[in-house]
């Protein structure tokens, strides 16, 4: 479709986000980051997965104990990637 996407953290996420330890920061980090290149990577799962919602994600990366839910929304020629919510499974 477009390779120029931005990212969004609306609300608290990026609060969120500042307040897990460094090493999981960094890997929420990288993982938004690489979302930018590929916005639905093979791991990103339709939410909810009893009747998805259009464009909305879980990108659970069980290696990391990290779960992503965001949205990718079409605008103007390219692509907004809201993050809505990072857990930690720990």
């Amino acid at each position: 479709m477009t390779d120029r996407r931005s990212v969004r953290f609306p609300d608290q996420t990026w609060q969120d986000v500042q307040a897990l330890p460094p090493p999981l920061r960094r890997k929420v980090v990288d993982v938004v980051f690489h979302l930018t290149e590929e916005p639905v990577p093979a791991l990103a799962e339709p939410y909810p997965p009893d009747g998805p919602l259009p464009g909305v994600y879980e990108l659970h990366l069980p290696a990391d104990a990290i779960t992503i839910w965001y949205v990718v929304t079409p605008y103007q020629g390219s692509e907004v990637i809201t993050i809505l919510a990072v857990r930690t499974n720990t």
